[in-house]
């Protein structure tokens, strides 16, 4: 049998690997209010497999109206290599 306090070390571990995030240096947080709308962006695709990145829009997915736009880059992002793009799908 597992010690109680075993069991709560999985818990927080557990717990822990639910929740993830990043910040983009450079890209200050948005704060957002019930009703606002907020535009989604894409990066990219990577394959745990084969650790190879892979375009977006490389694959069949829906691309936005009037087409993709890279949005504003910071130094960050480009040095990195992320491709930050628009996408079609908004959440309200």
């Amino acid at each position: 049998m597992l010690s109680s306090l075993t069991r709560a070390i999985f818990a927080a571990l557990a717990a822990a690997q639910c929740a993830q995030a990043f910040y983009i240096p450079g890209v200050p947080p948005q704060s957002f209010k019930k009703g606002d709308v907020v535009h989604l962006k894409v990066n990219s695709l990577t394959s745990i497999p084969t650790q190879v990145p892979m375009d977006y829009y490389h694959l069949p997915f829906c691309q936005p109206e009037n087409g993709m736009k890279m949005t504003s880059q910071n130094l960050a992002e480009f040095l990195t290599g992320n491709k930050i793009q628009t996408s079609p799908y908004v959440i309200k």
